[in-house]
């Protein structure tokens, strides 16, 4: 018996008790499956479908595995080769953490700026706090017998003669001075010394507002990119070949669907959809409904961005005929190979399981 191909709707025809299973079976599959929520969902917006094509050629962002280097003018001890963790961020001392994914260098560089002020604190009212391991000089300008160079220790105290262990940590020089006054006066009648600070080893600072850190103040730190991952798009579901494309600026939706081989038959363009990940990781969801194929549409394209991914789902009538073979032919296989066989008219386009 030949195979009958219909022309009226997509579908198979089946007669006699094969038509019954196929019913049956269907019947049972009709119902949805049960389909588990992500454990963290990604925050969707909906992007407007009427968007402009004209979208101006985005600017180079970071992402994961990029490598730069940090200069700083008049400040080389904070030049450092950082290069962005899986997790789009970075560390960069003495700035801390740094969110890199998805933004420019010139976002970079204008936070960086803007930390770099804000650790400097206040311009007024600066003093420079002692810490452990300073070398600190006490100088009596008159009685220099108890002039002494001493480094303070890890407890944060200095041993002086006559007056013993005296807390410095903590203490700006002059607040140190006034207190060592205060002492010396038991022992003198008119002491009058200075505290002076050889070796620092902190870049702290008291201000009016709180602790700084000194040599932050009216910095320019540069960004110099030394290695990037080369930005692609994805472009997957009915198409003839899915996978990555090499992005290039002016790259276009219809132009990657293209150039992964087209759209399958049993795509459905009206449910196309373009994936766009925002820099607060989010995700936005641009709807494109081309009419019949993506070809025959081309006032829908629009220009794709690194990282864009292109879906294009499987039509209604191509999950159909995916049913009929998974819980039909594939379970009753005798219906493959006999006189009951028949054929799939999808889109014009007939298919034979």
């Amino acid at each position: 018996m030949k195979t009958r191909t219909s022309s009226h709707a997509p579908g198979r025809r089946l007669a006699g008790p094969a038509a019954a299973l196929a019913l049956a079976v269907l019947a049972g599959c009709a119902q949805r499956p049960r389909v588990d929520a992500p454990a963290r969902p990604i925050p969707l917006s909906l992007a407007v479908p009427g968007e402009s094509a004209a979208i101006a050629t985005p600017s180079f962002t970071f992402s994961p595995g990029d490598e730069f280097e940090l200069r700083v003018t008049d400040a080389g001890q904070f030049n450092q080769t950082v290069r962005v963790r899986p997790d789009g961020s970075a560390s960069l001392p003495p700035i801390g953490e740094l969110r890199l994914q998805g933004r420019t260098v010139e976002d970079v560089q204008a936070e960086l700026r803007t930390r770099m002020e804000t650790m400097a604190g206040s311009a007024s009212r600066r003093e420079y706090l002692l810490h452990p391991n300073d070398e600190i000089e006490i100088k009596f300008p008159f009685t220099a017998q108890f002039n002494e160079v001493v480094r303070i220790r890890p407890d944060g105290k200095v041993q002086l003669q006559m007056v013993g262990a005296v807390q410095a940590e903590g203490l700006s020089p002059e607040e140190l001075q006034r207190d060592l006054i205060a002492r010396y006066a038991q022992w003198l009648r008119r002491p009058e010394l200075a505290v002076i600070a050889r070796t620092v080893n902190s870049q702290n600072v008291r201000t009016s507002e709180g602790r700084g850190r000194a040599g932050l103040r009216g910095l320019d730190p540069v960004i110099i990119v030394r290695g990037f991952q080369m930005p692609q798009v994805f472009v997957g579901g009915e198409v003839a070949k899915p996978g990555t494309l090499a992005y290039r600026p002016g790259l276009s939706l219809l132009q990657a669907v293209v150039e992964s081989g087209g759209q399958l038959p049993s795509g459905d363009s009206m449910q196309l959809v373009v994936l766009r990940r925002r820099p607060d990781d989010g995700v936005d969801v641009i709807h494109r409904a081309f009419e019949g194929s993506v070809t025959r549409s081309p006032e829908q394209d629009m220009v794709l961005r690194p990282y864009d991914v292109v879906v294009i789902p499987k039509s209604g009538v191509a999950n159909l005929a995916d049913t009929l073979n998974q819980n039909v032919f594939n379970l009753v296989p005798f219906l493959r190979n006999s006189a009951l066989g028949a054929s799939y008219l999808i889109n014009g386009n007939t298919y034979r399981p």
